[in-house]
């Protein structure tokens, strides 16, 4: 595993937890990541912060936000904030992964992803809905509620099969849970849904 210089990430993290434009919080986010080799990014602890801020960096790409900011590394929540320093909104951060899927099986004893057929591909579609309602479930039961909008980074792919279903049945699940959170934002497949 690359080595990964702890001091320029705590450095890298204190930057982001300042109030700033989304384009400067976005480039500070690319500048970190750029640093950090993608098998330590993806099976390191310590850089789960930069996870959470590559998902943050996403969202305000696509949503209109006067100013950006991850939380501070000793606040066990939210993630992070969006709006204004005397206005903020929390942002809770979670990622959906295929059930079974570890982040970073990747790059471990050299696995490689699999590709899989037509067959699996239309399982993975099915399986996207069922996996998004169990993560939105888990932020549910710990009871952030009203208090935060919910931002989900979907890292599943359908390999475009059935994607009008499944951006349908996204859109229902957003529905049912929409009382839950101040909203419900989902990051997929380059798309805010």
């Amino acid at each position: 595993m690359a080595e990964l210089d702890l001091i320029k990430l705590a450095e890298g993290r204190k930057a982001l937890e300042a109030w700033q434009t989304p384009e400067q919080f976005i480039s500070k986010v690319d500048e970190i990541a750029d640093a950090v080799d993608s098998e330590v990014l993806f099976n390191r602890n310590e850089t789960q912060f930069l996870r959470d801020a590559m998902v943050l960096a996403t969202f305000v790409r696509y949503r209109t936000v006067e100013k950006v900011r991850l939380a501070n590394e000793k606040d066990p929540w939210p993630d992070g904030f969006i709006g204004m320093p005397k206005d903020p909104v929390n942002i809770e951060v979670t990622e959906v992964l295929e059930e079974g899927r570890k982040r970073g099986d990747e790059y471990k004893n050299d696995a490689k992803p699999l590709d899989g057929d037509a067959e699996d591909w239309r399982r993975r579609a099915l399986d996207i809905p069922v996996q998004l309602e169990k993560a939105i479930k888990r932020k549910k039961k710990k009871g952030y509620g009203k208090k935060c909008k919910l931002v989900i980074y979907l890292n599943m792919s359908n390999y475009g099969v059935l994607q009008k279903e499944t951006e349908a049945k996204i859109a229902a699940i957003k529905a049912k849970y929409s009382a839950d959170f101040q909203e419900i934002c989902v990051l997929w497949q380059g798309k805010l849904l």
